[in-house]
């Protein structure tokens, strides 16, 4: 019999627009000492976690040395964006530190700060019950 999980952290999620979920996020300075908190819609459609430029920049990291480059398929076709390691993250009581975080803006008329993808959200097994707009860990 395969045992299923416990998820007892429950975290409420933001309700953004007509059938989006959003989150508050807090990301650390490349020293250290300044952090700054950024507003991220929960997508499972993305690979990866990605915040603004501009955002990255403001804290010290050098978006023009990144660790690679990722491949994004947009709207507007195929782009190459810059990868950084940010010190730490912290979102809905989760923190991780050394995280890969993709470089990239996204168009300024959803008025959001950036997407929080699976990268994050599998690395704590998380479970989002969308009716309740909630998020749950183990």
């Amino acid at each position: 019999m395969t045992k299923i999980p416990n998820y007892q952290k429950a975290y409420r999620l933001l309700r953004y627009g007509q059938n989006l979920l959003a989150v508050q996020a807090t990301i650390g300075s490349r020293e250290g000492g300044n952090f700054l908190r950024v507003r991220l819609l929960v997508d499972t459609g993305s690979s990866f976690t990605i915040l603004p430029v501009q955002v990255l920049q403001n804290l010290g990291y050098d978006t023009g040395h990144p660790l690679r480059r990722q491949e994004l398929v947009t709207g507007q076709g195929i782009i190459y964006a810059p990868v950084i390691n940010v010190s730490w993250f912290n979102c809905v009581g989760q923190l991780i530190e050394d995280f890969e975080i993709v470089a990239h803006n996204l168009p300024p008329n959803i008025r959001i700060d950036g997407l929080l993808g699976m990268d994050f959200l599998t690395h704590f097994q998380a479970v989002i019950s969308v009716g309740d707009a909630e998020i749950r860990f183990q």
